[in-house]
């Protein structure tokens, strides 16, 4: 029954590509060292002659190599022929954007922080925003400055994106009246 077993086994790997190597791999046996200790005798001595024990044990191996996903039957060469060299007039009414009218608007969206010790930019979002969740987006406003979102240096000036920065520091404090 197991000799069927190992045949379909291996016919199936070979029809689906695959190859199947089997082999004896003779290894030397480390844990055979008797030279010390009781030999698992409590008191006394064994009866009997001790059998010599062996230095080497055989292993079999089975190693399986599984085939290609796919086999790509007809491999296509993929030929461009260069484009007709076509001219575009430019025209006259595009003006080219300013680098100062970018940074204008950049200015308007915008307030600028720079990082304190010991913040983070959850703690920068608690001051800006009057939550931690919305730190991803002050990340994603500073990404060119910030590799990790991780790592924020004290001396570092941050982007605060204005559109959703809270009125006032002092809306949010506590009322007196409930502080009692």
């Amino acid at each position: 029954m197991r000799k069927i077993a190992l045949l379909l086994l291996g016919s199936v790997f070979a029809l689906s590509g695959c190859i199947a190597r089997t082999y004896p791999l003779t290894r030397d046996r480390i844990d055979q060292d008797m030279t010390m200790g009781n030999r698992g005798f409590l008191m006394g001595k064994a009866s009997g002659e001790e059998k010599a024990r062996k230095d080497t044990r055989t292993v079999r191996v089975f190693e399986i190599e599984f085939g290609p996903f796919h086999k790509v039957k007809n491999k296509a060469v993929i030929t461009t022929t260069p484009a007709q060299n076509t001219q575009i007039a430019p025209e006259a009414n595009y003006a080219p954007k300013s680098s100062t009218l970018e940074s204008a608007i950049d200015n308007q969206n915008f307030q600028k922080y720079t990082v304190e010790k010991n913040d983070t930019l959850q703690k920068i979002s608690q001051k800006f925003y009057g939550t931690t969740k919305k730190w991803m987006r002050i990340y994603e406003a500073n990404k060119d400055v910030l590799k990790t979102p991780d790592r924020v240096y004290p001396g570092q000036v941050l982007n605060i994106p204005k559109e959703e920065i809270k009125a006032s520091v002092e809306a949010l404090k506590e009322p007196k009246e409930n502080l009692k």
